[in-house]
This record gives structure tokens, sequence and C-alpha cells, in this order.
């Protein structure tokens, strides 16, 4: 009787190994699946931290190039105003010398011409005069004065030309070499140097 018994329990067993087998595969599945989702999950939680930080890197970075971007416009409306505003004050300088410039000419025609007239007074004085040595000497004297006088002020008047046209291209080259370190060309702006009209003056 009990080796019957023993005989139905060791069948019950087998029985039970191969589905106990495949339960213990399933179970060890799982761990390994669960395990597997662990490793996921923290990855994704890495991922979703990392995604967040260069998408709020990107944002700064938006940010600081729009900034950037209005600095940088916001400059070139200051350059350009200051720009025209420089070319503006160079032609009135420029305008205001040759103004200058042409009202000194006249002078100097004026008493180019009175010189002129004076020394034609005085060959026609002299031709024509019957006065005594001294008296002549006298008379020559007094026009010398008046010729050496007008001389003197032709001269300082020339003086005064050279200096305002040197004073002129002084600021003229100045301000073809702030043109250059800003990258602008100065050849279409008509700044002409004035030092041509005074050939042979020199102003130190």
């Amino acid at each position: 009787r009990m080796s019957k018994d023993m005989k139905e329990l060791e069948d019950a067993n087998k029985c039970l190994v191969e589905p106990l087998r495949r339960n213990e595969q399933k179970i060890n599945n799982f761990k390994i699946k669960l395990s597997n989702y662990a490793k996921d999950k923290e990855m994704l939680k890495v991922t979703k931290a990392r995604l967040k930080q260069m998408t709020d890197d990107q944002q700064t970075i938006k940010w600081d190039r729009e900034v950037l971007e209005q600095a940088f416009q916001k400059t070139q409306e200051e350059r350009d105003e200051l720009y025209v505003k420089f070319i503006k004050a160079v032609q009135e300088v420029q305008q205001k010398c040759n103004l200058k410039n042409i009202l000194l000419e006249k002078k100097l025609t004026a008493l180019a011409n009175i010189l002129e007239k004076k020394e034609a007074q005085l060959n026609e004085v002299l031709s024509v005069s019957n006065l005594d040595p001294e008296a002549l000497s006298l008379v020559t004297r007094k026009l010398e004065d008046v010729l050496d006088s007008k001389n003197s002020a032709i001269k300082d008047l020339q003086y005064e030309l050279a200096r305002v046209c040197k004073a002129h291209d002084d600021i003229l080259h100045t301000c073809q070499t702030k043109l250059q370190q800003f990258g602008i060309s100065a050849d279409n702006l008509d700044l002409e140097p004035l030092g041509n009209i005074i050939r042979g003056q020199t102003v130190g």
C-alpha cells in the first residue's frame, strides 16, 4: 500500500516539475525585465534632465543673441548718426575756410592793385616834377614808407592765408584718418586740400 502511495507521489511530482520550471523561467524573465525597466526609467530621467538643461541653454543663447543683435543694431545706428554729424561738421569747417580764403584773396588782390597804382603814381610824379633834390628825397621816402606798409600788409595776409589753408588741410587729414578707422571711404565726400592755392608759402 505504501509503495503504491509513493509511486503516486512521484508521478504527481513529475507532473509538477515542468510547470514549476516554466514558472521559475517566467519569474527570472520578469526579474530581468524589471531590472531593465528600472535602468530604462533612470536613463529616461537622466535624458529628460539633460534635455531640459539643453533647452534652457538654448533659450539663454537665444536671449543673449537677441541682446547682442539689438546692441549691434544700436551701435550701427549711433555710428551712422555720428558719421553724418562728423561729415556735416567737416563740410561746415571747409565752407568757412573756403569763405575766409576767398576774403583773404580779395584783400590781397586789392592791396596788390593799390600798390601797383601807388608805384605808377610815384613814377609819374618823379617823371614830371621839378622838385629840388631834398624835396624829392622827402616825397620818395614817404612813398616808400607807404609801399613798405602795403607790402607788409600783403605779407601778413599771405601768411594768414597760408595758415588758414594749413589748418584746413590738417583737419581734413585728421578726418580722413578717422574715416579710414571706421572703414569708410572718403573718396566721394569732395574733401579737397587747399594747399595747392598757396604754392611756395610755408607755415610752421
